[in-house]
């Protein structure tokens, strides 16, 4: 019984991953837990986007700058804090430029 449950969890889990692409899976379970049981506030995530190499971390800042708090995180990548839902991230994600997004998310808002 307990190999069977297993199984199944891991294929969701693949299933999962294989939807999400760049986002960590962790950060995008917290995000939808929060989003289902406090559905009065979006959740407040800090992501930390990675970028290519070459990418002009600059002209990324900026355009972020419209819905979250951002700073740079090293030399190709952005700190960006506010409040997300899981769409929100996986429309970030999009950007052909980002590597990966991790981050955590918390049912805080400000």
């Amino acid at each position: 019984m307990s190999e069977n449950v297993e199984a199944q969890y891991d294929n969701f889990l693949d299933q999962l991953v294989g939807k999400l692409g760049k986002i960590d899976l962790k950060l995008a379970t917290n995000v939808m837990y929060y989003e289902r049981n406090f559905t009065d506030v979006e959740p407040k995530v800090e992501l930390e986007i990675h970028y290519r190499d070459g990418t002009n971390i600059d002209k990324k800042k900026y355009e972020l700058e419209a819905n979250y708090m951002v700073a740079r995180e090293g030399k190709n990548g952005i700190r960006a804090v506010g409040l997300a839902t899981l769409t929100d991230i996986l429309v970030l994600a999009k950007d052909p430029d980002i590597e990966k997004i991790d981050g955590f998310a918390t049912c805080a808002s400000y």
